[in-house]
């Protein structure tokens, strides 16, 4: 058998199987919906946004306002241009930042200096695990999420951030970017939620795979013939007959015998009692 007709009995008993896909899919949703109400925690979640720009030592400003009247159009595209460039350079440079943020250097610094103002014990992967850091595309501008099961944890983190993040930038390569803060954190109200509704759609997902897997495997291990075009496709020979199945057909049709005859007055039994009765 070719593969066009393989690919097409798998689609067939597919098919024919729908109910069994739909009864996989509906256990997978419950599935998802016990995992995530019994084994899923609440999280609470603050985040913090900077903004990163280049600095330079040379304070072209302070000559631009002292320069002539003629030559200050000039001065400030000069001007213009030069802000572009920084922010570019800081722009390309803030992957760069990431990854100092994401080193254990930096995570201890934070750690300790939080720590030490809340007169805690946090551990260093505590709050690794916790931070997200997220590049806004085609800005200078990055955001923090912490995100952790209590929400005054999460708040205390990001606030530290907004102090400890500036502060490394402008410990690195020579100063020449630093980082302002552009949203403080704030604490959470609630928690974030569940996600009922995606976990329910992997659960179902998960289940019409299983169940897909099944008959995909059934039907490839079937090497049973159940017709006689896939005879023929197999042995590559001519049917010329088929046996029909006897077993299903019904029980056979009951034969009319005659009656027997009711003894009546010229019946070789009312004879015999006639002639017993002369001969008494």
């Amino acid at each position: 058998m070719n593969i066009d007709a393989n690919v097409q009995k798998i689609l067939i008993s597919l098919l024919r199987r729908w109910k069994l896909l739909i009864v996989f899919a509906l256990i997978g949703v419950l599935l998802g919906y016990f995992y995530t109400s019994h084994f899923t925690t609440l999280t609470y979640s603050s985040e913090v946004k900077f903004l990163a720009y280049a600095v330079d030592g040379n304070d072209d400003l302070g000559e631009i306002s002292q320069a002539p009247s003629s030559s200050k159009e000039q001065s400030s595209e000069y001007v213009r241009t030069s802000n572009t460039s920084k922010m570019n350079y800081a722009m390309k440079m803030l992957p760069t930042y990431v990854e100092v943020m994401r080193t254990n250097e930096f995570m201890t610094k934070v750690t300790n200096a939080l720590n030490k103002k809340q007169n805690s014990n946090y551990s260093v992967s505590t709050i690794k695990n916790s931070m997200e850091i997220e590049l806004i595309e085609e800005t200078a501008i990055f955001k923090i999420a912490v995100t952790t099961t209590n929400a005054e944890l999460s708040y205390n983190i990001a606030q530290q951030l907004e102090t400890s993040v500036p502060q490394m930038m402008r410990q690195t390569n020579n100063s020449l970017v630093h980082a302002s803060v552009q949203d403080k954190a704030v604490k959470a109200a609630s928690a974030g939620s569940l996600g009922y509704p995606k976990k329910c759609a992997i659960g179902a997902i998960i289940g019409i795979v299983v169940a897909a897997a099944y008959v995909v495997l059934r039907t490839l291990f079937d090497v049973r013939i159940k017709s006689s075009d896939e005879l023929s496709d197999k042995y590559n020979i001519p049917v010329l007959g088929s046996i029909p199945n006897f077993s299903n057909a019904g029980p056979a049709p009951r034969q009319n015998t005659p009656a027997p005859a009711a003894a009546g007055a010229d019946s070789p039994a009312s004879e015999q009692v006639k002639q017993k009765g002369e001969d008494k």
